[in-house]
């Protein structure tokens, strides 16, 4: 009977893959209004930030879980501020969560990420929080 080896583990191109992603992003915010463009933008970063819940639902200690969780809520308070009060909220929540994400790359920090994730969403998180700066803070200058 042969072997099993386990699979190679597979590393995608995380700047390719946000790259990819956010060009699939950024022409729907073109296509729709400028209301519903900030509601799909705050949807994004609630989305983005949750993904924290899934990775403290496997941390092993009490202290990181709720580290993580509570950043997960802030980062979809932040989203909520975004689409009630005023769009800077967005691309400010989306360049904290780059920087979340960023110090996961500290060895013993937070819960552990899988490393492609975390260039993949400062990469993403950073081009959509400049595109959002430049779209919604210039469409009324062109006005």
């Amino acid at each position: 009977m042969p072997i099993l080896r386990p699979a190679a583990a597979w590393t995608p191109m995380p700047g390719a893959l946000a790259g990819v992603l956010f060009l699939i992003f950024t022409p729907l915010h073109f296509l729709l209004p400028q209301a519903a463009s900030i509601a799909l933008s705050g949807v994004t970063l609630a989305l983005i930030g949750g993904a924290y819940i899934g990775f403290a639902a496997m941390a092993t200690e009490a202290r990181i879980f709720w580290i993580e969780m509570m950043t997960a809520l802030g980062f979809g308070l932040v989203a909520v501020l975004g689409i009630w009060v005023h769009w800077g909220f967005l691309p400010l929540g989306l360049a904290l969560h780059a920087g979340w994400d960023y110090l996961h790359h500290r060895p013993g920090f937070g819960a552990a990420v899988p490393k492609w994730y975390i260039p993949f969403c400062v990469i993403f998180d950073l081009l959509a929080a400049g595109f959002l700066v430049l779209l919604y803070g210039l469409v009324p200058l062109i006005s």
